[in-house]
């Protein structure tokens, strides 16, 4: 989200980058998004940078000179600097982000679009590395880049209450595993950060993967961890599916299943892959411990994932790992 003290300034840098496109800012709206503010109007979408010095919407639109066509990113028209503030202007595409629709789906299209996501996402994995590693982020904030970042976000949440002493020593030893087998994993580009929100979806088929600005050189399960994690992250613990949501969410994993499995071979996938999924529930286990009603924390996502990967060899994903 933008900060509010720059939240005027980037809506004057929208508004001029929409003027100069002949397009009616006051009927343009605003679109989610927690790292830069986006507005929605005509044919043209306008991304503006939440901070000042940021430089990530320039080097994801270099970056999107290089990604292949099948991944779908929008046409750049224009970019800039205005008031101390990046900017990118692309043409929009009709559509809307693939996690606003996707209530409204029933199963048969829901698992047509986290295959047609994953497609997108394998799109991305093919383009050059060597052309890619300069534009990419040097980090994804999202992972840690040592053995001691990782292990020291661990221990904050022990330190907090949040894990207990033998739950931090098996997530410890799980991380210790992805980081032995990281080295001589093979490097992709990855989106990082493939989630259906920044993907989207026309009403018959996702279009588009948008938001590089966290695109990283990374083995593929970083990717991958996402589309696991769509299918296999446990159910909110009020709205268990039942019946016919139940099968449904059986098949989209046996989809996932399918789809993951040729990344899945050894166990050293499976360390990458486990790696990946703990450090991204601590980060977003501490984001949200800093928010107000942290005392629910044993009932949010992040933290059941994170506890069940502490008790049971695959965590929520065991019943993918064991199939």
């Amino acid at each position: 989200m933008t900060p509010p003290g720059a939240a005027g300034a980037a809506e004057a840098v929208a508004c001029e980058v929409f003027r100069r496109h002949g397009e009616d800012f006051a009927r343009a709206r605003r679109a989610a998004g927690w790292t830069n503010a986006t507005w929605l109007g005509g044919a043209l979408a306008v991304r503006v940078a939440g901070t000042e010095g940021s430089g990530d919407l320039e080097r994801e639109t270099r970056l999107a000179a290089v990604l292949p066509p099948e991944v779908g990113y929008p046409r750049v028209l224009e970019t800039g600097t205005s008031h101390g503030l990046q900017w990118v202007a692309t043409a929009r595409i009709p559509a809307v982000p693939l996690d606003e629709a996707w209530d409204g789906l029933d199963w048969d299209r829901r698992i047509g679009a986290t295959r047609q996501l994953w497609a997108r996402a394998r799109a991305v994995h093919r383009a050059d590395p060597a052309a890619a590693a300069p534009l990419a982020r040097p980090r994804n904030p999202f992972y840690a880049v040592s053995p001691g970042e990782s292990a020291q976000s661990l221990r904050r949440l022990h330190a907090a209450g949040v894990l207990t002493d033998g739950e931090l020593h098996r997530l410890l030893r799980a991380l210790d595993r992805h980081w032995t087998a990281l080295p001589a994993a093979r490097a992709v580009l990855n989106h990082g950060d493939l989630s259906p929100v920044n993907a989207l979806w026309d009403g018959a088929s996702v279009v588009s993967l948008l938001d590089f600005e966290f695109a990283v050189l990374a083995p593929v399960h970083l990717d991958l961890n996402e589309l696991v994690k769509l299918a296999y992250a446990p159910p909110d613990q009020d709205t268990a599916p039942t019946g016919p949501d139940a099968a449904g969410r059986r098949r989209l994993q046996e989809a996932v299943r399918e789809l993951a499995r040729p990344f899945l071979r050894t166990r050293t996938d499976v360390d990458l892959l486990l790696g990946h999924s703990i450090q991204l529930e601590a980060w977003g286990l501490e984001r949200e411990l800093a928010k107000p009603g942290r005392e629910a924390f044993r009932t949010w996502e992040p933290y059941r994932m994170l506890v069940a990967c502490a008790h049971r060899d695959g965590g929520c994903y065991a019943p993918l790992l064991d199939g």
